[in-house]
């Protein structure tokens, strides 16, 4: 089996990347960990109101 060929799990796996893409990362939803959403960012430079 190559792995462009289609299959059942192929075809089920673009649907679900498909959905993940118009309703996730098209709105901005924050998939990863939230610890990860500062990590590397200088927050010193981020003006407090």
């Amino acid at each position: 089996m190559g792995l462009l060929q289609d299959t059942e799990m192929n075809h089920l796996s673009k649907l679900l990347f498909k959905w993940a893409y118009y309703n996730l990362l098209l709105a901005g939803t924050w998939l990863g960990p939230p610890a990860l959403q500062l990590t590397g960012k200088r927050l010193d430079m981020i003006k407090k109101k």
